[in-house]
């Protein structure tokens, strides 16, 4: 018999988790919204002012969870692009469905 503990964590817990930073939400819709971009473009199409530091690393868990993709070209100086995964799609509806509830739920406080 498997422990509770043992279950932990799920998919779910490790996305929520990821998706939990504020960026990694933003950086999503994003890329959805413009298409793909580079690194610089990335950041000031971020609301909020995210830093460098914290672009990389969300990016970095973007990629890990394969929800973004990273292309390197090489080039002098590299151009690196990103741009939503193909199974992002299928996350883009929970995320405005999400969005959308919280906005609706701040009205009612």
């Amino acid at each position: 018999m498997k422990n509770f503990s043992d279950t932990l964590p799920s998919p779910a817990c490790r996305l929520i988790e990821l998706l939990g930073s504020r960026w990694a939400l933003l950086v999503l819709l994003a890329l959805e919204e413009r298409g793909t971009l580079r690194y610089n473009e990335l950041r000031r199409a971020v609301a909020g002012g995210v830093s460098e530091r914290m672009l990389a690393a969300t990016l970095d868990g973007l990629e890990h969870a394969q929800l973004v993709v990273r292309t390197v070209y090489p080039e002098v100086p590299p151009r690196v692009e990103y741009r939503l995964a193909p199974r992002t799609a299928t996350l883009l509806p929970i995320l405005h469905q999400l969005r959308a509830w919280a906005e609706e739920a701040e009205q009612l406080v």
